[in-house]
């Protein structure tokens, strides 16, 4: 398996030299995070650096499960020009948000939506050699909205429906409920990148691993149990934690893989 470095971990003024530290502590690649105000500059510092790159695709303000044909075109349209942007630089494969249901009464309409919209997307993805994963999120606990996917029931659904991979958060599947082996398990091939951070199980807080709740205590064991070799995304708060930290605690985890 691969390690990665979200670029939001460093947050919105990351520097070529912030690159080269990553590159010198043996990330293999890293995550751009497309609502940066730089993130356009941060696939150059990659590729300087001879870091791989993907793209967590934005999401405020783009929800493709919006019932609004306006606002989904749009989505459709910005999502497009960043894998265009990934391909450019050759990039691998880009996260997606599914977006979430204006009313949690309106769940099953948008999922429908939901399911034909990913498979237009991950068409245009494959069209420019891109993986399309996508991401597993929190529910809302107070049901006013619904978001897509905050089941896991729901989540395998899409992905098999829409032949997509996942993008396994652990922070966020931690305050879903599930069990992490259980859960790695039954995505089996379906699993394409993981989101590792800890949390206290009730707020996506992403702490260091081993700083929270332990969630991910044994994620090494599971991972090399079930053959997974795919990027193990570092998904760390930016305003907890220095780049330092995250580079000496990625230190530890790679050194659970020997």
């Amino acid at each position: 398996m691969e390690t990665w470095l979200s670029i939001w971990s460093i947050g919105q003024e990351s520097t070529l030299d912030d690159f080269k530290i990553l590159q010198k502590a043996g990330f293999d690649g890293v995550e751009i995070w497309a609502e940066h105000l730089r993130a356009k500059e941060t696939f150059e510092y990659a590729r300087q650096t001879g870091l791989r790159t993907s793209i967590h695709l934005p999401f405020h303000d783009l929800n493709i499960a919006t019932p609004d044909t306006i606002i989904y075109e749009r989505a459709f349209h910005v999502l497009n020009e960043w894998m265009d942007i990934l391909a450019g630089y050759g990039g691998s494969h880009a996260v997606l948000h599914g977006g979430y249901a204006w009313s949690s009464e309106e769940r099953d309409e948008t999922l429908c939506r939901v399911q034909s919209r990913l498979m237009k997307l991950n068409e245009a993805a494959q069209k420019r050699g891109i993986v399309l994963l996508l991401e597993n999120l929190i529910p809302d606990r107070l049901n006013y909205c619904h978001h897509v996917a905050s089941s896991l029931e729901e989540w395998t659904g899409l992905l098999q429906a829409c032949n997509l991979k996942a993008c396994l958060d652990t922070g966020h599947l931690a305050i879903m409920g599930n069990e992490l082996e259980e859960t790695v398990k039954q995505l089996g091939e379906l699993l394409g990148e993981i989101h590792v951070s800890e949390n206290d199980g009730k707020a996506d807080l992403h702490l260091l691993p081993g700083e929270g709740n332990h969630y991910t205590e044994k994620l090494i064991d599971i991972l090399t149990k079930y053959q997974f070799t795919g990027p193990v995304v570092f998904e760390i708060n930016p305003y907890q934690y220095t780049l330092k930290n995250i580079a000496n605690n990625m230190a530890k985890f790679r050194e659970k893989q020997k």
